[in-house]
């Protein structure tokens, strides 16, 4: 078993006590039996697909932000904020036509020193 699988079930408890649900609120909200849930949140029965979307959808977050809490790690929510230079660089490339685009790609190949450009 993964540490993900391990956690799996403190972190469903988790989502719901802090939604200030019971067992039988979860349960109602789910369609799974409570029983299930219990069993879930004690790491004795690994929730099937369906059940994790059930899960995830009343505990309003994704299946891999579930997956995500339970390592521990960061939730990924937005893209890094880019520099405004690197903004304007995006900005005009999204405005070239193919051909310049691809003309721009091997510029940016020879400039920042990784080849040639390919004919």
């Amino acid at each position: 078993m993964g540490a993900a699988h391990m956690k799996i079930g403190e972190t469903i408890a988790q989502l719901r006590a802090r939604h200030g649900w019971s067992l039988d609120e979860l349960a109602e909200r789910t369609g799974i039996t409570k029983s299930s849930l219990s069993r879930m949140e004690n790491n004795s029965q690994w929730p099937r697909p369906e059940t994790l979307e059930a899960l995830t959808a009343a505990l309003e977050i994704k299946v891999y932000q579930l997956f995500a809490l339970a390592d521990a790690e960061p939730l990924p929510t937005a893209p890094p904020t880019l520099a405004r230079e690197e903004q304007d660089i995006v900005h005009a490339y999204r405005a070239m036509e193919p051909d310049a685009r691809k003309q721009y790609r091997e510029l940016a190949r020879i400039l920042a020193g990784k080849g040639r450009p390919k004919n």
